[in-house]
């Protein structure tokens, strides 16, 4: 046998269908059954969504909170658990590393927690906007005398946190 000679290779031809075959859903999956009846009752609503959908706080005051928490998010990473595949950006393409920005985006939200903390607004507001913790009065509506004052006084710590955030980001919203 002559070794100068190259041999030739077999191409292998795969079918075009590989794997197992689609499942054709009828109609709109929306879950299960547990999960519908959470979504019903607002178990699965986060705390400053239900605020603005109860009409607690204004528009302007819902962006400013969801606003923070995208800030801090950006600054120390998602603060609840959540399952996420790095390899998959859904479709989305990925922001080039800008060290100049996210600087910005870190001083605008130090600058806020600063300003929070001078009217003692600040662990409120981290609270209810960054780590989601909802209040009882959101999930009862009926409460009784003494617990609808401490919900009044909540109510009105939340949205004087949230106006110095409107003050303090009005720029944004032109």
């Amino acid at each position: 046998m002559d070794t100068l000679t190259p041999h030739s290779s077999t191409i292998l031809t795969f079918p075009r269908k590989r794997g197992r075959p689609r499942k054709i859903l009828q109609g709109r999956d929306n879950g299960t059954p547990e999960l519908n009846a959470k979504k019903i009752s607002g178990e699965t609503t986060e705390a400053i969504d239900l605020c603005l959908s109860r009409d607690l706080i204004t528009t302007e005051q819902h962006w400013c909170a969801i606003h923070l928490r995208w800030l801090y998010t950006l600054r120390y990473g998602a603060p609840t658990v959540r399952a996420l595949d790095p390899t998959h950006l859904g479709g989305i393409e990925a922001k080039v590393n800008d060290p100049e920005w996210a600087a910005l985006r870190e001083k605008e939200f130090s600058d806020a927690i600063t300003l929070l903390n001078g009217y003692g607004y600040a662990r409120l507001l981290m609270q209810v906007c960054i780590y989601n913790e909802c209040p009882s009065f959101l999930k009862k509506p009926t409460l009784s005398a003494e617990k609808s004052a401490l919900a009044n006084s909540f109510l009105h710590n939340l949205r004087s946190g949230l106006d110095v955030l409107v003050e303090h980001w009005e720029k944004k919203f032109s």
